[in-house]
């Protein structure tokens, strides 16, 4: 069940997070005019921790509560809303480009409307709203691929409400989560981008991280699936394996997060890191990949339980290092977990199965996009462990 009303102590600003309060907030005022005007909350408003009423003579909103606010520390434009959340969760994706980050963040987002679990999931801002819009139609209406992530370019959160509609209470628990999406090539290259300062901010910022893994890279499945099955699922053309770029980028951004948060060079990250490994529905086939019988295959019992499988979701996490142990990516799961503390390697498909020769998608049917989610949820105690 979530805690107290105003945990002051967890909200920060979604942009240069900044711990936020009442008064490290402008509230404005918004007419439709491209008139604003500022609106100071009284001391009945922060006595009681409420967003501000507009009360200037003769305009229209007078007696109406604010539309419009800023962070005080960066400027940035965030939903008045923000502070009035129960509780306040954040995830950062990172990958190399083409893993198929994108695709994932839509159809999590999809499934998460739709998946039968008590929770209505509201967007906070119109950019959230757009973004989310695009993506399910490009994804279920006419059946593209996303395009990737712009690099070069600081990206921008998306910002959610989740709602608890399983208490019996006339006021619903709510969750403000907020979700990072940086472009694979600034992740690949952390420390040497123009958004790196952001990024680093994302990274040290988030509760949890989600390492998204392309095992199309590895070399030993190149030479086993279908060259139709790989260059339909590929989004962008690779050269280069990913044990290098994996073990590259794993290490440069444990040590980014060790310097934005003053860790010490051997110190383990505590913030939880979710390896997801993507298009398990390309490797169906290989021989070497998983049996008809793997827990990975199999639909995932952690919306259906209305919990977090732990059983489930631990042997998932063996047949996945075994399948990556028998590629010959020890370096990898070496990397990962020599800098992080809290550890967990999930498999999923965005789509189903693979696009066909021209990128189009079939019927979209997501396999598991929730699983890295309900664990993140779970060890914050939102939802219970089963």
């Amino acid at each position: 069940m979530f805690d107290s009303f105003f945990r002051a102590d967890e909200i920060l600003c979604p942009h240069c997070l900044r711990k936020l309060s009442l008064g490290s907030i402008r509230f404005y005022c918004e007419t439709g005019d491209e008139r604003r005007h500022e609106v100071s909350p009284s001391l009945a408003d922060r006595f009681k921790k409420r967003l501000p009423v507009c009360r200037r003579n003769f305009c229209k909103n007078n007696g109406l509560t604010v539309s419009a606010a800023e962070c005080r520390h960066c400027g940035e434009p965030i939903p008045p809303q923000i502070l009035f959340h129960d509780r306040f969760l954040s995830f950062c994706a990172v990958g190399v480009a083409g893993a198929g980050k994108s695709s994932y963040l839509t159809t999590l987002v999809h499934e998460l409307k739709y998946s039968g679990l008590p929770w209505v999931l509201q967007a906070m801002d119109v950019e959230t709203t757009e973004l989310a819009q695009s993506g399910e139609y490009n994804v279920y209406e006419a059946r593209h691929c996303p395009a990737g992530t712009k690099a070069g370019e600081a990206p921008r959160p998306q910002l959610w409400t989740l709602l608890d509609n399983s208490a019996q209470n006339e006021q619903l628990p709510t969750c403000a989560l907020t979700i990072y999406d940086g472009a694979g090539e600034d992740c690949e290259h952390i420390g040497y981008t123009a958004a790196d300062k952001q990024i680093g901010r994302y990274l040290a910022g988030t509760k949890m991280l989600l390492i998204i893994f392309d095992p199309l890279l590895l070399p030993g499945v190149r030479s086993e699936i279908m060259p139709e099955v790989l260059n339909a699922s590929m989004a962008t053309e690779r050269q280069t394996s990913a044990p290098a770029n994996m073990v590259s980028m794993t290490n440069s951004l444990a040590n980014y997060i060790r310097r934005n948060c003053n860790l010490s060079p051997g110190k383990k990250i505590e913030k939880h890191a979710a390896i997801v490994l993507t298009k398990i529905d390309a490797l169906r086939d290989m021989a070497d990949g998983f049996g008809v019988s793997s827990a990975i295959l199999k639909e995932s019992p952690h919306a259906k339980m209305k919990g977090f499988v732990q059983s489930d979701s631990e042997m998932v996490d063996l047949e996945i290092r075994d399948f990556l142990t028998r590629q010959g990516e020890t370096a990898f799961l070496d990397a990962i977990d020599a800098n992080f503390k809290n550890v967990r390697v999930f498999g999923v498909s965005s789509f189903g199965k693979p696009p066909d020769q021209n990128k189009r998608l079939a019927k979209v049917h997501p396999h598991r996009v929730l699983d890295p989610l309900m664990w993140m949820l779970a060890s914050e105690k939102i939802i219970p462990t089963v």
